[in-house]
């Protein structure tokens, strides 16, 4: 029989009701009450009701918010959302979010059992379909899958040949450009004791599935949760001129629209665009770094390489002689003047600029900056000893006295400076040269970018970028064309048989190499061999 879960903070309408079903003789049944959304959560999780009517307003987390969490984790689940506040707004979104119905206080009980029959004669349909079950499991693996390759996608580990592993599970992305957008809670827009009683997954939750619904109404793309803080957003479009516009509309929109619901903020953190699924990892590096100016011009607001010059270009002179000087120092690893430096440019920006924020603001530039430097050698995490940067960047910013600021900045420069002079003695050739004579000797072994970013002191994505700015082509086609001129010799001058071939040049899956080597050369390899000799 099906089951029902009634979520309202007064006890005297959950109370009211309970007994109007319990006289209702059917074969709904009560089976859990809750006062919040937050409570709520918890007795979905061990009862698995049927249907939830839920309040609007409520402590904690209220009916919207649970709807939206309700149908990201419980998608089969039927809501009815019943409130005394005659406002549309709630009504309109709620109805958006399937609600079965909007009830208002006090309703008739004749229009609650009407209600009920509609749902339980669904729920009946439902349960009578033998192949649902089976269909809800075959989906939930799939999702599983795409996140994973959605994962991929972000740390570069995805290449552009596997586009069948983004078609096995259902990724798409139709237009010639991807965007990366990161999505983030603005911690102060919730109060101490709103944020310390629910589980920070939740925001998240709430806000992925509000942007899903923005992105599936105007642009084409994927939103998915990252980690317990980020939310992401993949966005599939054409290289026009509106782009940042069309983002910054859309972001925008969401932004007042979750605030105008639920009194939150977000901020949200923009790469540039991706023209093909390696250089999605970097798109999604530059919206991280984005997002980190938060600290510095605040949050509620859309932070990108072009927003960011227009919001800080009346701050810190990035072409002053001391900056240059500064940057040079660091650079060239004479630690030496790079502090002096540094106490030099602190100095005259503690005596030119009267406002302690906006001190504070210069400074946090100045290390952002040095921090990007660090990200693209692969030396961030030594250089801060594995300290998170905002929390770095924090406590900079809780010193009152000129001397200990200055201090702790000389330091830190100082403690840069030294990493990249390790950094250097530790190879002389240039990062590229190396991973192209890597190949050269390696290509039949399994060989990954992450490996060669490791083996070279860099970034992935930084590595990945500047290979093809040396190069002209990106270090997955440079592989590829090695073990194709490797592959197009042994079938020309040996007897081999392809297999042994297809793994003499990298190739595990001889599938994989049939075709790779006829996206190369428009001829599987038993082609090219008969081809070629006759």
């Amino acid at each position: 029989m099906p089951t029902i879960l009634i979520v309202d903070d007064e006890t005297i309408f959950h109370k009211g009701i309970q007994l109007m079903i319990a006289e209702m003789n059917s074969d709904w049944v009560v089976i859990s009450e809750a006062s919040d959304g937050v409570e709520a959560l918890e007795k979905i999780a061990e009862r698995q009701p049927d249907l939830i009517i839920t309040d609007i307003k409520m402590p904690r987390m209220d009916g919207i918010q649970l709807q939206y969490i309700v149908k990201e984790r419980y998608p089969e689940v039927a809501c009815v959302v019943m409130s005394g506040y005659n406002d549309f707004q709630y009504a309109r979104e709620s109805l958006r979010l399937g609600a079965k119905d909007y009830l208002m206080k006090p309703f008739d009980r004749e229009e609650l059992y009407k209600l009920l029959d509609t749902i339980k004669a669904e729920w009946t349909h439902v349960k009578d379909n033998i192949g649902s079950k089976m269909g809800t499991e075959d989906k939930q693996v799939q999702a599983q899958m795409r996140q994973h390759v959605l994962e991929g996608l972000l740390t570069g580990s995805v290449h552009n040949a596997e586009t069948e592993l983004l078609e096995s599970v259902g990724i798409s992305f139709p237009k010639a450009y991807i965007t990366c957008l990161i999505a983030k809670l603005d911690r102060d827009s919730v109060t101490d004791e709103r944020y310390n009683q629910m589980d920070p997954s939740l925001f998240s939750l709430y806000i992925r599935q509000f942007i899903q619904e923005f992105v599936d109404i105007s642009m084409l793309g994927y939103v998915f949760i990252l980690s317990e803080t980020q939310v992401i957003v993949l966005l599939s479009h054409e290289n026009d001129i509106t782009i940042q516009e069309d983002i910054e509309q859309l972001t925008t929109r969401i932004r007042h629209e979750i605030h105008n619901l639920s009194n939150l903020t977000i901020t949200f953190g923009m790469g540039s665009p991706a023209k093909d699924l390696e250089s999605i990892a970097i798109s999604f590096k530059e919206a991280e770094m984005a997002l980190l100016y938060r600290l510095v011009i605040g949050g509620d607001r859309l932070l990108s390489a072009t927003t960011l010059a227009e919001l800080t270009s009346d701050k810190f002179d990035f072409h002053s002689y001391d900056w240059h000087a500064l940057k040079q120092s660091v650079q060239e690893g004479d630690k030496r003047n790079a502090k002096l430096h540094t106490e030099l440019l602190i100095t005259k920006l503690c005596e030119e600029w009267k406002d302690p924020e906006m001190i504070q603001q210069q400074i946090c530039q100045i290390l952002l900056h040095f921090y990007e430097l660090a990200v693209n050698l692969a030396i961030a995490k030594t250089w801060l000893k594995g300290t998170d940067v905002k929390q770095v960047l924090m406590d900079v910013c809780s010193y009152s006295s000129r001397k200990e600021l200055i201090e702790r900045c000389m330091q830190l420069i100082g403690d840069l400076t030294d990493c990249i002079v390790n950094r250097k003695k530790k190879f002389v050739a240039s990062p590229v040269e190396l991973v192209v004579n890597y190949v050269e000797e390696h290509f039949a072994e399994s060989i990954t970018l992450n490996m060669m970013a490791e083996i070279v002191y860099l970034s992935p994505t930084y590595l990945s970028s500047l290979f093809k700015s040396k190069r002209g082509q990106s270090f997955v086609d440079f592989l590829t064309e090695k073990r194709m001129e490797k592959a197009k010799n042994m079938l020309l001058y040996s007897d081999d048989k392809i297999q042994v071939i297809s793994e003499a040049t990298g190739f595990t899956n001889i599938r994989h190499f049939n075709r790779v080597f006829k996206l190369a050369t428009r001829r599987t390899p038993s082609e090219f061999r008969e081809g070629k000799r006759e």
